[in-house]
């Protein structure tokens, strides 16, 4: 009975004991190495460097302006090592690629045993991980990008936060947004008629909440559905927008709050008839879960519901992503990724015939393709 104990407990030893185990990929498994021996230096080094700051330099206060020294070591820390582990984590993903999909469990649980419990010290990372919405890009994720980018218990916590704020796929989520907003200004300083759009998934309006401040006047009346799942993300862009656009924009902006189910968006066509058609809509981030085929379909729905002149632009996430192994494997969150060809098919099968382009935003890996309506 012994001996079939100890020959059971050594034949499982490889698959229970060492799931961590894969053959070849010296590679991956030395960068990561490298990379948990860097953060277990830094993690001691900004210890000594926290016990050292004044009070004031290392926490914001409230909604005053930060001061210049505390300005200064985010400079700092953003140069150095915010830089040295985003690149260190780019070429970690650049590495993983190579690897077939049978062994990524086994390089999963290599990176998470080595570097996870690190990244998890970021109130940012650790939310999107474990999702108490049920989906890791939830309204309080953007809100860290967008607001609170220097979070944590710790000073080498809110550099890990830093970390994340300052990844490709984060800078895209700022620059998709400053691409929404170009837009929108464009074709209200481009028209002088009443103007209505339409945002999916809107979250919470960073686009809008910003538009606003740049734009105190508003030159022609404009209507904006905000169409969101989240109860949570609409009422936050509620209390937002609400007094904002009333002090500004008066009774030439008016701001509808439309709360229903992704379910219900991608089920049924006359989700929007009541509203009449838009001269604008846009979507910055459903896209990037849908399948093709619903893909195309709910693109087709926006189409029909353009105003003709207007336009749908939509975006999603590209492969070259290099913050995807990070997402992937630590995050658990998974993206369907398409090229700019496979954005265009989508236009292509959702309006046949319709002019399309792809609208780039900064980072390069959020591309958007847009769809006329003649």
């Amino acid at each position: 009975l012994h001996l079939r104990s100890i020959k059971l407990f050594t034949e499982s030893r490889a698959s229970s004991l060492v799931p961590w185990r894969v053959p070849g990929h010296e590679r991956f498994k030395v960068l990561v190495s490298e990379l948990q021996l860097y953060l277990e230096d830094a993690e001691q080094q900004l210890a000594r460097l926290e016990a050292d700051l004044p009070w004031h330099v290392l926490h914001s206060d409230g909604g005053a302006a930060p001061s210049p020294a505390r300005l200064a070591l985010i400079d700092q820390l953003r140069r150095g090592f915010v830089a040295d582990v985003i690149r260190s984590l780019e070429d970690i993903d650049q590495a993983a690629r190579s690897a077939p999909p049978a062994y990524f469990a086994a390089l999963k649980e290599w990176s998470r045993r080595h570097v996870h419990h690190f990244l998890m010290q970021s109130p940012v990372m650790y939310r999107a991980a474990q999702k108490p919405f049920g989906y890791p890009g939830d309204y309080e994720v953007m809100r860290f990008i967008y607001e609170r980018p220097f979070e944590g218990a710790t000073l080498f916590a809110k550099s890990i936060s830093l970390v994340f704020d300052y990844s490709r796929a984060a800078r895209a989520v700022w620059y998709r947004k400053d691409l929404v907003k170009r837009r929108l200004r464009e074709l209200i300083d481009s028209r002088r008629k009443p103007l209505r759009v339409l945002s999916i998934a809107s979250g919470t309006a960073q686009e809008l909440y910003e538009l606003v401040h740049e734009m105190p006047d508003l030159p022609t009346p404009l209507e904006i559905v905000l169409f969101e799942q989240d109860k949570g993300a609409l009422t936050y862009a509620y209390r937002r927008l609400k007094p904002l656009v009333e002090a500004r924009w008066g009774e030439r902006g008016k701001l509808v709050y439309l709360h229903e189910s992704i379910k219900r968006l991608l089920g049924d066509p006359e989700l929007f008839t009541p509203f009449g058609r838009f001269d604008l809509i846009y979507s910055v981030g459903l896209f990037d879960y849908l399948r093709q085929s619903t893909a195309v379909q709910l693109a087709r729905n926006f189409h029909a519901r353009i105003e003709s002149g207007g336009c749908a632009i939509i975006g999603n996430m590209a492969p070259e992503n290099p913050d995807r192994w990070v997402m992937e494997a630590h995050l658990d969150w998974q993206l369907i990724y398409r090229s700019r060809a496979e954005l265009l098919e989508i236009g292509e099968r959702a309006a046949p015939g319709a002019k399309l382009r792809i609208l780039e935003e900064e980072s390069g890996v959020n591309p958007f393709v847009e769809i006329f309506r003649d």
